[in-house]
């Protein structure tokens, strides 16, 4: 604990002597806060007369001033007071009062007068409290101290990965092996609800109740099993996550921020942050994820909790992912939250699930939806997606949050850093803000001169369609696919468009019908090539959600067409103009420096990946 400035007053409310006051009081550690909650601190301060309101309450002269009370409380109300007398009375009790309330308990100081306490109590959250303390049994208008506090949102930092200090990572550490450990505990306990393989199960597993027990015999599902709902808890809360629909961003939203207070109660630390992996900056998986091993702080060499074997070999020896896995310039050019919601979803999101896999979707734990949580890099991965979407938000958040009043009001249920089940409503937790938290500085947010394009209506037909291809199968290697363009077309593409007064089309190329008879286990590039061989990226196909065990959930609005992939193509036909002849599609396994060959050689030979037309479309 740190201290501020000390000096000598006359003591307060009573004896003669002389007082050691604390002009600044650091926070009780015990009063720290938790992302998400409100905090609040007040100086005690000499009271001449009764007032519920404390309305004369000022700090503003030093000899007042006697000690500090500091609170934190949840959204629900649950709040707890910690009280430090900086220098009372030696070995005297005193009453501290929630005013016109009721009394919370006795601060006793010590020999040397000095002393603290903790009490907890319901309020409403949010609302301004109200504190006395004064020496026992002396009568209510010889008050020793009084503040009045109101709470507010603690906004707290996420962090990169690579950015964590060793006491962080320690924690880190703790909290997800702790987690694992609670995986025996006894089913329906509040501890095991707070289990590792009950947040995996959350999110997806295979077995009764949701995604087919087939999956388990794909490559890298070693250490899990079948899984199936016993109890009520489960059944509220397992199998619960969203992807390809509207609330793919919202849901992953919540089950972060409780996921995190699970792993912040597993590891005994309140101010433990989910931590993000910025591949645009940095594409390697993270050492802290990938090193089998690390020193204790007891200096014995133990296993990385954080490290599994079920990932793509050549990322956990060190190797990067694709540029084109990791891009965000195809989700960061849309301007509205439907198809940015979709476009995220699909690269980097699906794209990094797919190249973390043993051999691409659906193996590994990552590659496969159902088992995507049981490897500890989903987290990182995930607040990475979250993060993206909160500086995409920021451009104008008046116009790009989600507004569907059916989203909005939707209620999913998850558990709480106690164990215990609970429902929240999606527009309660919509916002960082709500949350209480915020993110480092990363990579891949959108730039300026993106971010002022006119925003697009989510359902706008567009103002001009021009087909490119019919049905196409894929080669084994790389695919050109020729496109047969009459030259007046060509020119159409690239005109401005009248019904906006002249303004150049935003365009983009959306490929329908995705179908294959089994999973390629590859990653599809997707580029526009002229005449003499020139490409431009537009993106990258996955097949993460295919994976997924139930598209419809429940009747929840889709975001896109589960078998489409849409990409950004206004910079790709601006560059190559009127030479833009052939699309081309290349297998890739998603690990930077991995060639077509190798990338077609885990090509599955019965995959047989096909689509049935592309088009551009203009608005």
């Amino acid at each position: 604990m740190s201290f501020g400035k000390r000096m000598r007053a006359p003591i307060l409310g009573g004896s003669g002597g002389s007082i050691l006051m604390l002009i600044a009081l650091a926070t009780p550690a015990q009063a720290q806060t938790q992302s998400g909650e409100l905090q609040g601190s007040g100086a005690l301060v000499r009271q001449d007369f009764s007032d519920c309101g404390n309305t004369t309450v000022s700090a503003s002269d030093p000899a007042r001033v006697g000690g500090t009370v500091a609170i934190t409380q949840t959204a629900a109300g649950a709040t707890n007071a910690a009280v430090t007398i900086a220098h009372g009375s030696p070995d005297t009790a005193y009453n501290f009062y929630w005013k016109c309330h009721n009394g919370l308990g006795v601060v006793r100081t010590d020999a040397n007068g000095a002393g603290s306490g903790q009490f907890s109590f319901q309020s409403q959250a949010g609302s301004t409290l109200t504190f006395d303390l004064y020496p026992a049994g002396a009568p209510a208008g010889n008050k020793f101290q009084s503040t009045r506090i109101t709470p507010t949102l603690v906004a707290s930092e996420r962090p990169a990965v690579l950015s964590l200090t060793p006491a962080q990572l320690a924690s880190l550490r703790r909290g997800v092996a702790q987690m694992k450990a609670w995986n025996s505990a006894p089913r329906g306990s509040a501890n095991f609800r707070r289990s590792w393989i009950y947040w995996a199960n959350m999110h997806s597993y295979f077995g009764t109740g949701c995604a087919p027990v087939s999956g388990l015999s794909a490559a890298g599902m070693s250490g899990l099993s079948a899984q199936a709902k016993t109890n009520a808890d489960e059944m509220a809360t397992w199998c619960t996550c969203q992807h390809g629909t509207i609330q793919f961003l919202t849901w992953h939203r919540m089950y972060l921020y409780y996921f995190e207070k699970v792993l912040q109660a597993a590891a005994g630390d309140p101010n433990l942050r989910l931590p993000f992996w910025d591949y645009e900056s940095h594409a390697q998986i993270p050492p802290a994820y990938r090193d089998q091993t690390y020193v204790n702080a007891s200096g014995q060499t133990v296993a990385n909790p954080l490290y599994i074997p079920n990932r793509q070999a050549a990322l956990n020896a060190g190797g990067s992912l694709t540029p084109a896995v990791v891009s965000t310039s195809n989700a960061m050019a849309q301007t509205s939250y439907s198809p940015f919601n979709s476009a995220l979803e699909g690269t980097p999101h699906g794209a990094v699930h797919c190249a973390v896999g043993v051999a691409n979707c659906p193996t590994g734990y990552m590659g496969a939806v159902p088992a995507a949580g049981n490897d500890p890099i989903f987290y990182a991965h995930h607040t990475n997606i979250d993060r993206l979407y909160e500086c995409w938000l920021r451009v104008s958040p008046s116009t790009r949050l989600p507004n569907n009043s059916a989203q909005l009001n939707t209620i999913f249920s998850f558990i709480d850093g106690t164990g215990a089940l609970v429902q929240r409503k999606v527009a309660d937790m919509l916002t960082v803000a709500q949350l209480g938290y915020h993110y480092a500085a990363g990579g891949g947010c959108p730039v300026t001169a993106k971010a002022v394009l006119g925003a697009i209506a989510e359902q706008e037909a567009p103002l001009r369609t021009i087909p490119l291809l019919g049905p196409t199968e894929l080669k084994r290697g790389t695919t050109v696919v020729p496109l047969t363009i009459a030259p007046q077309t060509r020119t159409l593409m690239l005109s401005a468009l009248p019904e906006q007064g002249g303004a150049t089309p935003r365009s983009r190329l959306v490929i329908d019908g995705l179908r294959y008879d089994e999973p390629p286990q590859v990653l599809y590039e997707v580029y526009l090539q002229d005449n003499a061989g020139k490409r431009v990226l537009l993106g990258v196909i996955n097949f993460f959600n295919q994976s997924a065990p139930h598209m419809e959930h429940d009747g929840m609005a889709m975001a896109a067409p589960a078998n489409e992939a849409a990409f950004d193509a206004t910079e790709a036909l601006a560059t190559l103009g009127t030479g833009a002849t052939a699309l081309v599609l290349e297998p890739s396994t998603g690990v930077s420096g991995a060639t077509v060959a190798r990338a077609t050689e885990q090509l599955s030979p019965r995959a047989n990946v096909r689509f049935s037309a592309a088009r551009i479309e203009q608005r």
